[in-house]
């Protein structure tokens, strides 16, 4: 009984960036493996889930993978390109439509109600 809450080994939680105590299920999930860590405990059944925590290792790997994944990362400057502009301005650019608002369609669309209605409205007196 006592090698049944044994721990297998450990992964590195992406979460919390801390070790996850890997150990065999009991029951009728033995078949699967669990984990546990500050986040909480981790009972996911799916492939993925499964072939990720049974790869465990032992705690001082896992520990040297968190502090590679803790350090702060080296940055990267930007290469500044010079752009050069073109000769020739591009011609009719004021010509592109804008976006219509929303407050124009509905404005739109209650101006044209109102005619076709009273075209509707007038026909049917008619006939």
């Amino acid at each position: 009984m006592e090698n049944e809450n044994e721990i297998l080994g450990y992964v590195v939680c992406r979460t919390c960036l801390n070790p996850k105590a890997i150990k065999q299920g009991k029951g009728k999930r033995a078949a699967f493996v669990h984990g546990r860590c500050e986040c909480g405990p981790d009972t996911r059944t799916g492939k993925a889930a499964q072939v990720e925590m049974k790869a465990f290792k032992s705690l001082d790997e896992i520990q040297s993978e968190i502090e590679v994944l803790k350090a702060p990362k080296p940055e990267v400057k930007p290469v500044v390109q010079e752009v050069v502009s073109d000769p020739e301005p591009k011609p009719n650019q004021e010509t592109e439509s804008k976006p219509m608002g929303t407050v124009a369609c509905v404005g739109i669309g209650a101006v044209m109600g109102l005619v076709f209605g009273g075209l509707v409205k007038t026909f049917k007196m008619v006939a």
